[in-house]
């Protein structure tokens, strides 16, 4: 008996370990983050809802990034004194936009996360490390986490690897990091413990984009354990807004529907302005390299719809 208890001991250790050494990558088409976003700091109540996942590749300066898109879910408000947002069920998509572009280094076991010139940054403007799983006990966690979990604060623990061990989270054994800090969207007056889960991220808050927007769900593998309908006729603007060609070497013709365009602006990845004209539904290419642009399309009526644009290499 005492052999047997030995042997599952052993086998138990072995698992562990081997486990324990598996990389988990997060950036991976077919996950789903669902977040609900909240109105304040002060009145913690929910005003919206939304989904963030990875949908094609663009390539950056040679590099190869995955699209980070943003679902805004549809629901309702069925209280007395709104807000208090529910979301319908199953989730349905409403509106989708292009926020940011990431990618992964899972020898290095890093994450890193490129933002887009529309959407506000909590971290940086440029690239930055959005998550470091190569950490040990004892080192310090990289400076976007640190500042967006509130570390510091003269607690000598917080943002600071406490233990990393396998724990139980969204359906399988992950490895997490485990440390300290105060949960933003709350901001609580203590800390607390924060845990980040290989594939996942932080477990209150996925991919963080906003410390008022806090992770509810999550699925991998494909849309259907969140019961996510993404339909091409959830997703279509107002405004029907065509380029071609795309990809283009000289000219890009625009069509606004049922509007007329006030004004049209090419932006790199990073922000810079590289092409504007207004009253106009063509943006000339030819003066501007080879890569990924987006094209800001403004309507008379002040509506706005971003594009991405390539620009063939001669």
């Amino acid at each position: 008996m005492k052999v047997y208890t030995v042997v599952l001991v052993l086998m138990f250790s072995l698992v562990t370990n081997i486990l324990c050494g598996q990389y988990t990558p997060m950036i991976e088409e077919g996950k789903f983050w669902i977040y609900l976003h909240h109105f304040d700091s002060d009145h913690p109540v929910p005003v919206t809802g939304h989904a963030i996942t990875f949908q094609g590749d663009t390539t950056v300066n040679m590099i190869t990034y995955k699209k980070v898109y943003k679902y805004n879910l549809k629901g309702h408000h069925d209280c007395p004194f709104p807000p208090c947002f529910e979301f319908d069920l199953p989730y349905q998509a409403a509106e989708k936009y292009l926020v940011s572009l990431i990618r992964e280094d899972t020898v290095q076991k890093k994450v890193y996360n490129l933002p887009l010139l529309f959407f506000e940054s909590f971290c940086d403007t440029n690239e930055y490390l959005l998550f470091d799983f190569s950490l040990d006990i004892g080192d310090t966690l990289n400076d976007c986490i640190y500042n967006f979990i509130g570390a510091g604060n003269d607690l000598p623990q917080s943002g600071i690897v406490d233990s990393i061990k396998l724990t139980a989270k969204f359906g399988k054994l992950r490895n997490t990091i485990y440390t300290y800090g105060y949960p933003l969207w709350a901001y609580l007056p203590v800390h607390d413990k924060v845990l980040l889960l290989e594939g996942v991220g932080l477990e209150n808050y996925g991919i963080p984009h906003d410390p008022l927007s806090f992770l509810v769900d999550y699925c991998e593998g494909s849309m259907d354990p969140c019961l996510l309908i993404l339909s091409n006729a959830t997703i279509k603007s107002k405004n029907q807004v065509t380029v071609f060609p795309n990809p283009a070497n000289e000219l890009c013709q625009i069509s606004m529907e049922p509007e007329e365009i006030k004004s049209l602006k090419l932006y790199t990845v990073t922000g810079v302005l590289k092409e504007e004209c207004k009253k106009c539904n063509t943006i000339d290419l030819s003066n501007v390299e080879g890569g990924f642009y987006f094209l800001e399309i403004l309507s008379e009526r002040g509506e706005r719809s971003v594009k991405p644009v390539v620009k063939e290499n001669e």
